[in-house]
C-alpha cells in the first residue's frame, strides 16, 4: 500500500530540505515502507542556483515557472523488482517510483513520469542556466548528516529571516554532530560544483528519469 502523508509530518514554506527531513524520518520509522521501498532525498539545483519548476504553487501564474536556489523531494523507489516490464503488464503500485513534493500543484504522491513530465521539461528546451541537476541521496545518510543553522535563509543587510523559520530547533544529524558540523546544508547538499564533497550521487535529468524507472533490482 503507497503510504500517505503522515498527520504529523511538519511543514514550514520556504524550508523545504527540513521538510523533506522528517518525512523520510517519519517513512524510515516504517517497516512496511521500508521492505518495499528505497527511500531517498533529492536535492534539486545547479551550478548557478537557478532552476526552473513547473507546477509549483509559489509560481505567479498557472503554467510558469517558479526560479529556485535549490528545492527539495522525497522519492520513493521500488525494492520488489519489476516482473512487469517482463510480463508487458501495468506495475502495481508497490513496483512503481513515487514522488512527494510539499509544494506542488501536482497529486501528493505523484508517480514519477508524472512529475517528471509536469515539473521539469526537457533540458534542450530550456537556457543551460535554467536546467535541473539532481543529487540523490540515500534517506538514511540524509538523516544521519544533514546540518543546517538556517543562516542561508538570514537577510544580510537586515539579519531578519527571509521567509519565518519553522518553530522547532535547527537540525543537526547524528553524524553531522560527530564531526562537529552545524551547517553543511549548501555546502554538501545543494552545491552541485564537480568539485563539491557532497553526500549521494548528482544525476542530469536523463540519469534522474532512468534512475526513477528502474527498480533496485
Amino acid at each position: 500500500m503507497l503510504p500517505k502523508l503522515p498527520l504529523d509530518s511538519p511543514y514550514t514554506s520556504c524550508y523545504c530540505e527540513e521538510n523533506i527531513y522528517f518525512l523520510v524520518r517519519r517513512f524510515l520509522e516504517q517497516a512496511q515502507v521500508k521492505d518495499t521501498w528505497d527511500i531517498s532525498a533529492v536535492i534539486v539545483s545547479n551550478t548557478t542556483k537557478t532552476v526552473a519548476l513547473w507546477s509549483q504553487l509559489k509560481a505567479p501564474a498557472a503554467n510558469t515557472a517558479v526560479i529556485w536556489d535549490y528545492h527539495a523531494v522525497l522519492v520513493l523507489r521500488s525494492r520488489l523488482g519489476s516482473h512487469h516490464r517482463l510480463l508487458n503488464t501495468t506495475p502495481s503500485i508497490e513496483e512503481e517510483t513515487w514522488i512527494y513534493d510539499f509544494d506542488s500543484i501536482l497529486e501528493m504522491p505523484s508517480r514519477w513520469e508524472v512529475y517528471v513530465g509536469k515539473t521539469f521539461p526537457p533540458d534542450s528546451e530550456l537556457p543551460s542556466q535554467y536546467r535541473s541537476l539532481f543529487r540523490v541521496v540515500s534517506g538514511e545518510e540524509y538523516l544521519h548528516y544533514f546540518a543546517s543553522d538556517r543562516s542561508h535563509m538570514l537577510s544580510p543587510a537586515i539579519a531578519e529571516y527571509i521567509s519565518p523559520p519553522p518553530p522547532y530547533p535547527i537540525i543537526c544529524g547524528p553524524m553531522a554532530a560527530v564531526h562537529g558540523l552545524t551547517n553543511n546544508l549548501m555546502s554538501h547538499f545543494v552545491s552541485m560544483e564537480s568539485t563539491s564533497e557532497g553526500y549521494g550521487t548528482v544525476m542530469d535529468r536523463e540519469a534522474f528519469i532512468s534512475w526513477c524507472s528502474t527498480s533496485r533490482y
